[in-house]
């Protein structure tokens, strides 16, 4: 795999540099526009809440580099971009969006007080058995569909899926050019040049990648942290063969033979 490969939105550290810097706020602008369906002109105001990025989060495994922000100061955002399928991904996603929603309460204020909270997660595997790749949840009363509140908000983007689009279909809605953006790298020109020609927002987004792919600190940063995640996958499968092990010498002390055994495991 080549560096320029790896410069990729989907890699967490390209992604909060592009949509987390302050000079960008038009890219991110957009991109949650088409995302949550509002009309650009009615995001007034988006305020990135975090948009430095720790140099040991570069190379610590199991570390999170999300993006935080409010839009119109009423709205709480928390956007996560993930590559790592931890098999408790749906409990996960809510559990950051718990904390998210409480920490916006002082403990003077009403609970009226409390934003709307919305979790955007874009991840590089299947999670739900639908073809869209966009899923958003929300709470319902079961029977009546009655909506309890609109402060809880949280969106699925599947990339995965979104790559099964016909390819070279030039009629690509706003959308499905976001989710074309975060599937390409910096050596895909084909599908760079063409996003480059939608609008000046995507232009300058695909100038912004390939900026990053030109610059040796960038580079240097993000071989870190693909060497990172990289490290990451084998720690998990390690931890889960080491656990499998211990199960397997369990299953022989007790007496199963190997027939058995494999059968078990097989299963």
């Amino acid at each position: 795999m080549s560096i320029k490969s790896k410069v990729t939105p989907k890699l967490d550290l390209v992604f909060k540099k592009i949509f987390g810097d302050v000079r960008n706020i038009d890219i991110l602008t957009d991109f949650l526009a088409t995302v949550l369906s509002i009309k650009s002109e009615n995001i007034t105001d988006v305020e990135i809440m975090d948009n430095e990025v720790v140099p040991d989060a570069l190379i610590s495994k199991f570390s999170r580099l999300d993006l935080r922000l409010t839009i119109n100061r009423s709205i709480s955002v928390n956007i996560e971009i993930q590559v790592l399928n931890y098999n408790n991904y749906k409990e996960r996603t809510l559990f950051y969006w718990a904390k998210m929603y409480t920490s916006e309460l002082h403990s003077s204020e009403d609970y009226l007080a409390l934003k709307d909270a919305i979790a955007i997660n874009i991840i590089d595997f299947d999670l739900f058995e639908c073809d869209e790749y966009h899923s958003t949840f929300k709470i319902f009363e079961e029977n009546r569909h009655e909506l309890l509140t609109d402060k809880f908000r949280i969106d699925f983007l599947e990339l995965h899926k979104a790559k099964k689009h016909k390819e070279g279909d030039f009629m690509a809605d706003k959308k499905q050019m976001w989710m074309d953006f975060l599937n390409s790298n910096a050596e895909d020109d084909e599908t760079l040049d063409r996003l480059a020609k939608d609008s000046p927002v995507m232009e300058k987004a695909v100038a912004v990648l390939r900026r990053m792919s030109a610059d040796e600190k960038e580079l240097y940063e993000i071989e870190q942290r693909d060497k990172a995640l990289r490290d990451e996958v084998s720690a998990r499968k390690y931890e889960r063969q080491q656990g499998i092990n211990e199960v397997i010498l369990k299953m022989k002390k007790s007496g199963m033979s190997e027939e058995q055994i494999q059968t078990i495991l097989n299963s």
